[in-house]
């Protein structure tokens, strides 16, 4: 097997204690081949001289103004020169010092955009092996768990700049719709999420909502609203079905498998 060089990309912005976690956790992968790139927002919090301290763990980085989020993720992307990209933002961290080399190493490792599952503090997340339309309008794709092959940027463009909170999910969308990649799932909970990140935080809530409608209404055109209803009324479907008698019995199975 060719193993692929990673490009790892850490922004930051004035979190210099979770992007000292993201360094050590970098820094204790077992996996060699590793390109590791931060790009700083030109904090003011002590990021920059911890990131001139640990130079030598660190292939490039800089500390400069950006414009936001999907902009410094872009600069990362034009500085990486490995075949897949990892955006493991500061506060992120591995599950384990060996899982990216068993992530890397697992036979459903192919494609274009390899996506795995995570865990957050208090549980974790598990993905789907087959995407649909519906997937997308109901969640996305975890950036810190997922390998961008570099020829995805290459064939679809990098990040959308306008969208302040949701440009990643719009990417792995825009990719999918394109049908000229390939998406794998590898069942392995890469990374460690940070909530307490600016997607999560309350005060972007409406703002997140106002950019969920204005890509699905740019990527599904004239059809979007069709698209919305059919999905409320698939919603609505399996609402009723959990209700019946045998909705309560396979859920209480299922409750009773659980326990023992």
């Amino acid at each position: 097997m060719n193993y692929p060089k990673i490009s790892i990309i850490t922004i930051n912005y004035n979190n210099v204690d979770g992007l000292k976690k993201t360094i050590n956790s970098v820094k204790e992968q077992t996996y060699q081949d590793i390109e590791f790139i931060i790009i700083d927002g030109l904090s003011n919090d002590g990021s920059k001289t911890l990131l001139e301290k640990e130079t030598k763990n660190i292939s490039l980085w800089l500390s400069e103004k950006d414009s936001g989020i999907f902009n410094a993720m872009n600069k990362g992307i034009t500085q990486a020169t490995g075949d897949y990209l990892l955006f493991l933002n500061s506060g992120d961290v591995f599950t384990s010092a060996t899982v990216l080399n068993s992530f890397v190493n697992h036979s459903k490792f192919k494609g274009d955009i390899i996506y795995g599952d995570y865990k957050f503090e208090k549980g974790e997340k598990e993905y789907p092996n087959q995407l649909t339309p519906e997937f997308f309008m109901r969640s996305s794709l975890p950036h810190q768990s997922t390998l961008i092959s570099k020829r995805t940027f290459q064939t679809i463009g990098n990040y959308d700049e306008n969208y302040k909170i949701i440009g990643d999910r719009e990417h792995f969308f825009r990719a999918y719709l394109s049908r000229k990649l390939q998406f794998s799932h590898i069942p392995i909970a890469l990374s460690l999420f940070d909530l307490s990140g600016k997607s999560n935080a309350k005060e972007y809530k409406s703002l997140k909502q106002e950019e969920d409608e204005h890509m699905f209404k740019k990527h599904f055109g004239l059809f979007y609203e069709d698209y919305l209803e059919f999905f409320k009324l698939k919603k609505a479907l399996s609402i009723a079905k959990g209700q019946t008698i045998n909705g309560v019995f396979n859920r209480a199975i299922k409750k009773i498998k659980r326990l023992f």
